[in-house]
């Protein structure tokens, strides 16, 4: 194969001369490339962590929401169903994130939502017209600094891949530094696709908002339910209370045994010092 001169004119030399300076070349490069820049993490260079934005600049708000919904123990399903109608009734711009029911010992539910900002106010105007909102709270997250550092890591990322596949083009027929070259490219790519991951994920949760509900009966109960329960469970309460006496005895039966020999032994040798002491006085 037939290398154009012009094109690699900074390559002088041929034979061991040419693929020495080539391979110190790629090396030394990527010495330099990799002191701005590594393709894992922990190679990207110490920078200060960033700082919190004046009061000019964008601030990014990760919110998560809490209520409590007090109802009849009768009304839990309708009042889940509720909040699931209303997620469906959303579309796209709401999405279940868990969901559960019971009904033991104490009926209740929970759910979890991750929706736009403008439909958490729907949601929980939903659930609080089929039941009493208890309980109401907000948790905020700047998560600024985190999307700055990794904005920050994913153009000096570039910047490196950039540098090594224009070292790749000058690489020309060497095997070795091709080989270092591409294995360098493959790990940054990496990198990248992970910190690109790491950056739709802040972003997703800076879109969108987290809402948990828990549906509660504890306030609205009848006044008998507690004592209705009891009697209901007191049949399996009973068993577990013989059981339990039934395994106590099985464990006190050999102590029980050892103090009755040790009670005899010590009754006999009282009796023997008393005879002694008896037959000396007399």
């Amino acid at each position: 194969m037939t290398i154009d001169a012009s094109r690699y004119r900074f390559f002088q030399g041929t034979g061991k001369a040419h693929r020495a300076r080539l391979a110190a070349l790629a090396g030394a490069s990527l010495l330099i490339v990799v002191a701005g820049c590594s393709s894992h993490d922990a190679s990207v260079p110490q920078a200060p962590v960033a700082q919190q934005p004046g009061a000019g600049a964008v601030r990014h708000l990760a919110y998560e929401h809490a209520i409590d919904i007090e109802t009849a123990p009768e009304r839990v399903a309708a009042v889940r169903a509720a909040g699931l109608n209303a997620c469906r009734a959303a579309g796209a711009a709401c999405t279940l994130l868990a969901s559960r029911i019971d009904s033991e010992p104490e009926a209740s539910a929970t759910l979890k939502f991750r929706a736009r900002p403008d439909v958490i106010p729907t949601l929980i105007a939903a659930l609080g017209r089929q039941g009493e909102l208890a309980r109401q709270s907000t948790q905020v997250e700047d998560l600024s600094g985190p999307i700055a550092d990794s904005a920050r890591q994913l153009a000096m990322l570039d910047d490196y891949r950039s540098r090594l596949e224009a070292l790749r083009s000058r690489a020309g027929t060497d095997i070795d530094a091709l080989i270092k070259v591409n294995h360098e490219l493959a790990d940054v790519q990496a990198s990248i696709e992970a910190a690109d991951g790491k950056r739709a994920l802040l972003a997703q949760r800076v879109d969108t908002e987290i809402l948990d509900v828990a549906i509660r009966t504890g306030r609205q109960r009848p006044f008998w339910t507690p004592v209705r329960r009891a009697l209901a469970d007191f049949g399996g309460n009973l068993a577990q209370g013989i059981s339990i006496a039934i395994a106590g005895l099985a464990y006190l039966l050999p102590w029980l045994c050892m103090l009755a020999l040790a009670g005899w032994a010590a009754r006999g040798l009282w009796r023997r010092r008393r005879s002694a002491r008896q037959k000396q006085s007399g």
